[in-house]
């Protein structure tokens, strides 16, 4: 009976996971094709965003040390380590700039 409870209720889990999914992904689809403006504007930030990406990736290096290579350490992992730590860095800086120039224009009104 127990194994039975337990199976029955990760099928469940997983059903309404799925549903989530299609739910989460369905609705924003709907509301881009009803509001087209939108759709241009998210489609601009995802452009930068990607624009950042690049250069996150231009800026980081494949190497690998000695002592990375003992704990599997590729030069494919340390360029996506690499890329990650740049956008981190990018995306973080751009963030706590914003919030400066936000406080700042308050002040200045």
């Amino acid at each position: 009976m127990e194994d039975f409870l337990t199976n029955y209720g990760i099928v469940l889990t997983y059903i309404l996971l799925g549903a989530a999914a299609i739910l989460a992904v369905g609705f924003p689809l709907k509301q881009l094709i009803s509001n087209p403006k939108k759709a241009k504007e998210i489609g601009m930030a995802l452009g930068g965003l990607f624009v950042i990406y690049i250069i996150a990736t231009l800026l980081a290096t494949d190497e690998v040390t000695e002592h990375y290579i003992k704990f599997g350490v590729t030069e494919t992992i340390s360029k996506q380590v690499g890329t990650g730590l740049f956008l981190f860095y990018i995306l973080g800086a751009g963030a706590i700039l914003s919030v400066i120039y936000s406080e700042v224009s308050k002040k200045i009104k």
